[in-house]
């Protein structure tokens, strides 16, 4: 009895021990596959790419954008007043071009138009943010990084986070500066809920600052090594040639 019980302890030892082989050699192998994608995404290359084409991609996919938006646009109901403000505005602006009116005078009589002006075009305001969204982030995710624009001219978005695919999150990143949508976002925020004097105010520093970063974006652009504007830095991608 002692020796059958030896005997068949030893077999289990010697299944245990296969057993731990065989588990030892699959981490190996997934560990060996896991390390050479790791290296392929290391060796992969890509060639920057550069200022006109980024630019030219833009201009293209606005064009679109506007013109689904003037199409949405035509079915839902307009603001009578729209077009009354609107051109009170553009008298005003003459009547300060011209010397008619004096700085203080043109601020004064701009305040509460511009107001107005904004707040009755707030639909449209609304409407363009969700265009925007689901055009330069949602599309432009499932579709591998590039937009109607980007594929015209042999551009994509890419991630530096070690993954090829970009997340929704970083599209999201990106769209803030470079698609307005912060600015925007806060200027439908401040025309509802702000009064006329700090809406204007606000607006003009609001405007500025978004101008101004992305006038230094396209600087980072076109000068840069990598080519990656300040967009491309909040969101951890850059933009390449499809080759």
């Amino acid at each position: 009895m002692p020796k059958k019980k030896e005997t068949v302890e030893g077999e289990v030892l010697k299944e245990k021990k296969v057993t731990k082989k065989k588990v030892a050699n699959t981490t190996q192998k997934e560990d060996k596959i896991k390390g050479s994608k790791v290296k392929d995404l290391e060796k992969k290359e890509y060639r920057k790419a550069y200022f006109f084409p980024r630019l030219m991609a833009y201009i293209i996919d606005f064009a679109i954008v506007t013109l689904l938006l003037s199409f949405i646009l035509m079915f839902l109901p307009t603001n009578e007043n729209y077009s009354a403000y609107l051109e009170e505005y553009e008298q005003i602006q003459m009547n300060y071009l011209e010397g008619k009116t004096s700085a203080d005078e043109y601020i004064n009589q701009s305040v509460d138009v511009v107001h107005d002006l904004d707040y009755s075009n707030v639909m449209t305001s609304v409407v363009g943010v969700f265009v925007f969204i689901l055009y330069f982030v949602v599309f432009q995710f499932y579709n591998n990084g590039q937009t109607l624009g980007k594929k015209l001219m042999g551009v994509r978005v890419v991630s530096i986070t070690g993954e090829e695919k970009v997340s929704m999150n970083q599209y999201v990143l990106r769209s803030l500066l470079v698609n307005s949508l912060v600015c925007n976002i806060l200027l439908i925020g401040m025309v509802l809920f702000m009064n006329r004097e700090v809406y204007y105010y606000g607006k003009f520093i609001i405007e500025g600052i978004q101008t101004l970063l992305i006038i230094v974006s396209a600087f980072m652009v076109i000068y840069s090594a990598s080519g990656r504007g300040i967009h491309d830095k909040m969101a951890a991608t850059r933009v390449v040639m499809v080759d």
